[in-house]
């Protein structure tokens, strides 16, 4: 079992999706994740939780974002219950029967993501 944490400041997302809109969300996520992301309340807090997610996730499996997993191997998406979780998009992106749980919470400063990788 591995766990990886991550915690973003949400000035930070918020100045820098000022300055670049759209473009710097397509750096790191799917266009899923950022519609998902536009039809929430607090638009920043969800793309700042996605973000800590996807670092967290990479902790836990402790490759970084190099080789075969970058920022897109992955999106977090939330089910019909609003609970976030990890689906690949590339085959390959992660270890064979391998289970990643994820959670996310935010406040006014910052949001901050867990993951947990456990051998199935």
């Amino acid at each position: 079992m591995e766990v990886g944490i991550d915690i973003v400041d949400l000035d930070r997302i918020e100045r820098v999706y000022i300055r670049y809109g759209v473009k710097f969300l397509q750096r790191f996520l799917s266009e899923e994740e950022i519609a998902v992301c536009m039809h929430k309340p607090q638009v920043i807090a969800s793309v700042a939780g996605r973000f800590a997610a996807k670092e967290a996730v990479v902790k836990a499996l402790g490759t970084g974002f190099s080789g075969e997993v970058h920022w897109k191997s992955f999106e977090i998406l939330n089910d019909e219950r609003g609970r976030p979780f990890v689906r690949p998009a590339e085959t390959g992106s992660f270890p064979s029967g391998c289970s990643i749980k994820i959670s996310i919470a935010h406040d006014r400063h910052s949001a901050v993501a867990t993951a947990l990788i456990d051998s199935v």
